[in-house]
């Protein structure tokens, strides 16, 4: 570098995955362990990935119908919250969304300021969204109807993490529509490039295990269920990422610099609430691979323990774990070689892996009653068998 030359701005994305790297990595350790406990040879069915689906879908449909609502609201001709002839405690100095009276004053109206519309609108891509994807996916593995399907998503949405995560991101988008760039780049990113790896492994499964618990056929069970990480295109959605990157490098410089670090700041919010939502999906599922074992016994002598395998098996596990680890590590060296390539940082991995993350074994996925019991689903018509073991 020449003296005196000034060292090129950090992107907004590239600030995003420094921010973020010491909770992704705790993050990422978690999904190591888990993660193979979810697919064969240590599962025999598929319910706890869509147990980490059903927990995942909420999250996806909180941060894109929030943005759709921000795309369709009335837009403010002014930043300047002191212009406004109407005001309330919603409306703080620094907002970036006031709220706009209509005729009889009641309810007040979100209003959005036109620079932070104007980029969001930029950025926005649909063929990101992830939500109907993560849907197409259940329904493939459980052969329920879009009613019942809906009404699982939104039992799952009330466990206390989760549903304190989706309060949390429709108040914050609600309050700084902003931060909603560090949902699409933690969230849509990760799909690049952990999310392929996990791909690449979960395609080598055979079909009869996504099919084996549905007892009637299925349309939506004709290919495998990994729409979640898959984009239209022939490149693999590579020129959808390319598209928006360049989109949030263009207009990140319309960002003040406490909106900027309002976004860094909700990144790092993000992993930490996916962290604690992998510890629900534990007690959810029963099993706890780190913190409920004893750490003098060795690593093969634990893993067997906890799954009740043989010692024979638990070399299976070692391989495994082995595997989704040289997995994780090739994953952050391509993110790292993506950062110093492109203008806007490369991708934030971790995030995308953890919706399958859920658990060891073949107990049933995550599905609740009103009461918030979990239950066991037997196909298409959608009858339960309620799981004992997690009655009060």
């Amino acid at each position: 570098m020449a003296l005196g030359a000034e060292e090129a701005p950090r992107s907004l994305g590239d600030s995003i995955n420094i921010a973020t790297r010491s909770v992704h990595t705790q993050l990422n350790k978690l999904i190591i362990l888990r993660l193979p406990l979810a697919v064969p040879p240590q599962a025999e069915d598929p319910s706890n990935y869509v147990s980490g689906l059903l927990h995942i879908a909420p999250i996806y449909n909180a941060f894109e119908s929030s943005w759709q609502k921000v795309l369709e609201a009335p837009v403010s001709a002014e930043n300047n919250p002191a212009t406004d002839r109407h005001s309330c405690e919603a409306c703080g100095p620094a907002s970036t969304v006031h709220h706009a009276p209509n005729v009889l004053d009641a309810p007040h109206q979100a209003v959005v300021c036109s620079r932070i519309h104007s980029l969001l609108e930029h950025v926005h891509t649909s063929s990101l969204e992830r939500t109907e994807a993560i849907k197409e996916d259940i329904m493939s593995m459980t052969g329920w109807p879009s009613a019942l399907l809906e009404e699982q998503i939104s039992s799952a949405a009330e466990s206390p993490f989760l549903s304190a995560f989706v309060k949390h991101i429709r108040q914050a988008v609600q309050n700084r529509p902003h931060v909603l760039l560090a949902y699409a780049w933690v969230l849509y990113m990760a799909l690049f490039s952990g999310g392929r790896f996990i791909k690449a492994s979960l395609a080598r499964i055979d079909q009869d295990f996504w099919t084996a618990n549905l007892m009637t056929p299925s349309k939506h069970a004709e290919a495998l269920p990994l729409n979640f990480f898959t984009f239209d295109g022939p490149d693999g959605g590579d020129e959808i990422k390319v598209a928006f990157k360049k989109r949030l490098a263009e207009s990140e410089s319309l960002l003040t610099a406490g909106e900027r670090e309002d976004v860094i700041a909700e990144a790092k919010r993000i992993f930490e609430f996916m962290v604690e939502i992998v510890g629900e999906l534990d007690s959810v599922c029963r099993t706890d691979p780190v913190e409920s074992v004893d750490h003098d016994e060795g690593i093969m002598g634990r893993m067997s323990r906890l799954l009740g395998l043989r010692t024979r098996d638990s070399v299976v596990v070692t391989r495994e774990r082995m595997t989704w680890a040289k997995l994780m590590v090739e994953q952050s060296a391509e993110d790292d070689e993506d950062a110093g390539a492109q203008t806007a940082g490369g991708g934030s991995p971790g995030i995308a892996e953890e919706s399958s993350s859920s658990g060891s074994g073949s107990r049933g996925p995550a599905l609740h009653d009103q009461g918030g019991e979990g239950v066991q689903f037997a196909g298409m018509d959608g009858s339960y068998e309620q799981r004992r073991s997690m009655m009060a």
